[in-house]
């Protein structure tokens, strides 16, 4: 097994964990106030996990590289 893969991947998911609680709220909270329907809702939230855990990947990727002394 890859420990240093699971490492990475174990980073990934619990931080993804943590985030996901604060940014749902967020979008919801901001989705009642301007006030979204359901499908509307679902949508603009599938849309902002994807680009929160895209940018999230990308971090965790780079501080991995680092540690390894890729390029």
């Amino acid at each position: 097994m890859d420990k240093l893969a699971a490492k990475e991947a174990i980073l990934d998911v619990g931080v993804g964990f943590f985030m996901a609680f604060p940014v749902a709220l967020a979008v919801l909270s901001f989705s009642t106030w301007i006030g979204l329907g359901v499908i509307t809702t679902a949508v603009f939230q599938t849309f902002v996990f994807t680009i929160v855990s895209l940018i999230r990947k990308y971090f965790v990727r780079v501080h991995f590289k680092k540690i390894n002394g890729e390029r």
